[in-house]
């Protein structure tokens, strides 16, 4: 590869400062909060490939007391006793580590989370990605949980990263997909043990020539137990390296379509026509960046970035690349307007992980928080101003089709190895907060502190006992009508809260309509703007938290 020339250099330099904007104010309170848990991610080289991955995590409240509550994964080192942690929110912005109490401690190489009611029992349960055998841990109801993997006759041995739940066949159960990514094995074949070159510095190998692995579609059976569906729903075909995924009804057709970010590989689209799929990415234009090319996706966030009623993609992809934004046209097809955008050159300098749309200053236009670090601790050394620990990146929704970078925190301790990030309000006042799950440090717990923000509401979905996972909903202040879905999974190997948060701007009052999954409408009426509300399947009024 030839050297970047002086120009390019300094271009790249220019790109990668911080946004020279009055940025928003996000403040990190992670060690004031309780969460004391250090991410253990293998060696500090990074020899291997399954060393640099490792941190994933999210908000979801275990014990339905009202308070949102961490979880997060990482990797083995020979001094590590766990690679997960259970934080419990105990109130006023607190936690408390209840790892050992609730048994959810995962020794291993732990990558992603989705939590989902899968049993129907009326408390959210715990599916974990790994490297080995996946683990499926059951919510028992009393702050505690039960391995279940082998009697829901799951555990798939792969190397799974991405993980969501969604009622794909309507039938009124939460079906299972999960991103698998390569074979991989410690002592096994030279190309895994021994050093690669990247840019001229050591590289851990891969995933380039390694074997890619079949992700799985799991059905829900309704009786405690998963069946592979893969072959079944027209999902087998070629191997992808899977990264992200994120379910999403596309096509505004009723059921949820799946998109798969895939690692130098095509990404998927599986459109959903009744409960069999056809990929659809390259006709709808998601397969690849609008110039043609295959790029490296890891997260994913689905979402209506510009309250067209149409849900948008968002890819974030490898250093030197941009990460993509797909525009949804509303004709079954999707365009790459990253640069027009505003987030193509901005994001080139760095590796893009987790990441999500959020309304963080509550205008009513979804902004874009990116997680960002490199694969390579020696990446510096290659010259072209490339850092391993990078800066992550928050995107203010200009309402126009534009984002504009703004800072979050440009201090120096603020860069990290990230991977993981959710988004949740854990602190109960009205506004979205973050998670990042860094790499061989601790997360970064950030509280939104933002000032002057607008009006809000938060929903939460209830369809009997059940989280009304799939149920689409519109909110209109009669100058703005915007719509969210409830969704598990997306980013990478996270979970942000599945309650729907709007920004309202001004308005004091706004109109709710639901879309319950199977169709069936409900409408509220001048909502009174910042509350907590409980909506629940056919009952005619609104809880209040």
């Amino acid at each position: 590869m030839s050297k970047l020339s002086p120009l390019l250099v300094f271009l790249l330099f220019c790109i990668a400062l911080p946004a020279q904007s009055a940025g928003p104010q996000f403040t990190d309170v992670t060690q004031a909060a309780g969460i004391d848990f250090v991410n253990a991610a293998g060696s500090i080289d990074k020899q291997y490939i399954i060393e640099t991955q490792a941190a994933g995590g999210g908000f979801w409240d275990y014990d339905l007391d009202g308070r949102l509550d961490l979880f997060l994964t990482g990797g083995a080192r020979p001094d590590s006793t766990a690679g997960t942690a259970l934080y419990r929110g105990i109130g006023e912005g607190r936690f408390n580590d209840e790892t050992t109490r609730t048994g959810t401690g995962m020794k291993g190489w732990n990558m992603g989370v989705a939590f989902a009611d899968y049993d129907g029992d009326g408390d959210p349960d715990i599916y974990l990605t790994r490297w080995g055998r996946d683990a499926l841990l059951a919510n028992r109801g009393d702050g505690t949980f039960a391995d279940s993997t082998s009697a829901a006759m799951l555990g798939s041995e792969g190397w799974g990263i991405g993980a969501a739940f969604a009622d794909y066949d309507l039938d009124g159960d939460l079906d299972l997909y999960v991103a698998n990514y390569i074979d991989f094995e410690l002592g096994g074949s030279p190309f895994y043990d021994d050093w690669c070159s990247h840019n001229g510095v050591a590289a851990a190998c891969g995933p380039t020539g390694a074997t890619a692995q079949a992700d799985i579609l799991y059905r829900n059976e309704g009786d405690g137990t998963f069946s592979n569906a893969t072959r079944e729903a027209g999902m087998l075909g070629t191997n992808y390296y899977g990264m992200g995924a994120a379910w999403s009804d596309l096509d505004a057709d009723g059921d949820p379509d799946l998109y798969v970010a895939n690692d130098g590989h095509p990404n998927s689209l599986w459109r959903n026509d009744g409960g069999h799929f056809v990929n659809n990415s390259l006709v709808a234009g998601t397969a690849y960046s609008g110039d043609g090319r295959a790029q490296a996706g890891m997260g994913v966030a689905v979402a209506d970035f510009d309250n067209d009623l149409q849900i948008d993609i968002f890819v974030s992809n490898f250093t030197r690349d941009h990460n993509t934004l797909y525009r949804n046209t509303g004709r079954g097809f999707f365009a790459d307007i990253s640069g027009h955008a505003g987030l193509a050159g901005s994001s080139r300098p760095f590796m893009g992980w987790g990441t999500f749309f959020f309304d963080y200053d509550q205008d009513g236009w979804q902004d874009l928080f990116v997680a960002n670090g490199h694969l390579l601790p020696a990446i510096e050394r290659a010259g072209g101003g490339l850092r391993y620990r990078q800066r992550n990146q928050l995107y203010r929704n200009l309402g126009n089709g534009r984002f504009r970078e703004v800072s979050i925190d440009t201090s120096q301790s603020a860069r990290q190895v990230s991977r993981g990030a959710a988004y949740g309000d854990y602190d109960e006042d009205g506004d979205l907060d973050i998670l990042v799950c860094n790499l061989d440090a601790r997360p970064a717990l950030l509280r939104n502190d933002v000032p002057d923000k607008g009006h809000w509401i938060i929903l939460a979905l209830r369809s009997g006992g059940l989280e009304a996972v799939g149920a689409r909903v519109f909110v209109d202040t009669g100058d703005q009508r915007q719509t969210r879905e409830v969704q598990t999974g997306s980013s990478f190997q996270s979970q942000s809260d599945t309650r729907l948060h709007f920004g309202l701007e001004s308005a004091i009052t706004a109109d709710i309509e639901i879309i319950w999954p199977g169709g069936q409408r409900q409408v509220f009426h001048a909502v009174p703007a910042n509350h907590h509300y409980t909506i629940r399947r056919g009952v005619d009024h609104l809880i209040t938290e």
